[in-house]
């Protein structure tokens, strides 16, 4: 007797075509992630920078009010502007 050979299935494309696309999407996944990594590292350099400078800054006006408001810069202003301490009794104190 002469046998028939069996027909054979055509292997599925379907798996390798969904693996693939699902190594593309882990890589565009990663790529993705280190893009928002960079851009958070330049963001919270930037952030550092305004810092020093706003602290630079407070320094330089913390400096500035203390000069102006020092007791022989206000003690000539008030020589210039004649103004003399008040009379006694003059001066009422709240609670």
């Amino acid at each position: 007797m002469n046998r028939r050979p069996k027909p054979t299935a055509k292997p599925s494309r379907l798996l390798p075509a969904l693996l693939g696309i699902a190594i593309v999407a882990a890589g565009f996944a990663t790529l993705m992630v280190r893009l928002e990594v960079t851009q958070e590292g330049y963001r919270l350099s930037a952030l550092r920078i305004d810092i020093h400078n706003l602290e630079d800054s407070n320094q330089r006006l913390k400096l500035e009010a203390a000069e102006l408001s020092s007791h022989g810069r206000l003690r000539a202003l008030a020589a210039r502007y004649k103004l003399q301490p008040p009379a006694p009794g003059s001066v009422m104190m709240m609670p």
